[in-house]
């Protein structure tokens, strides 16, 4: 083992935040190929590390410049979906592209006040994303142009939309489970 003196070890490893996604998937390779082809996702080199039976217990991948962690799940498992937001440059392209690649829309493209374009996708393992785009800054400090935008009325469909869609998609996300569980 290196021995680094009296040199400071960071907190958090380079390229990590203080908190990193982890996500327990069925089959990490399949995840990770639909990540890949989804969100321009790159697996790390070397971060892969499998047991006697060939099972993935650690993988890690960076889509755009976060790192998420991954592991295959046991059969006697309880299913772990994760919730993820992703911010994008395309989200047309982006939610396509997860659509193309299995995933179920659960919430259409909607721009809302705040300045983004968001919509949500359940993937064929079960997580359910939320994609973004920003479209617009907006001055969050300025409580009376915050309160104007809120006010309007697409901005009350839009909020009301999303979060219709929410309940929906975690409705969706549960009968996923339920199916995946009888079979």
């Amino acid at each position: 083992m290196k021995s680094f003196g009296s040199q400071k070890i960071k907190t958090v490893p380079d390229d990590y935040t203080s908190i990193t996604p982890w996500i327990i998937s069925p089959s990490s390779v399949n995840l990770i190929a639909f990540l890949i082809a989804a969100f321009d996702a790159r697996e790390v080199p070397n971060s892969r590390i499998t047991n006697d039976e060939g099972v993935i217990i650690h993988v890690v991948v960076k889509i755009g410049n976060a790192l998420v962690m991954l592991f295959d799940s046991r059969t006697d498992w309880a299913s772990t979906p994760s919730f993820l937001n992703l911010y994008v440059d395309d989200v047309e392209s982006a939610y396509q592209k997860a659509l193309e690649l299995g995933a179920k829309s659960v919430t259409d493209i909607t721009t809302l006040y705040f300045g983004e374009k968001v919509c949500r996708v359940l993937d064929p393992f079960g997580n359910l994303w939320w994609i973004n785009q920003r479209v617009e800054e907006v001055d969050f400090t300025n409580p009376a142009e915050i309160g104007q935008r809120a006010s309007t009325p697409e901005a009350i469909e839009g909020i009301a939309y999303i979060q219709k869609s929410l309940d929906g998609a975690l409705k969706t996300q549960k009968r996923f489970f339920e199916n995946k569980a009888a079979n």
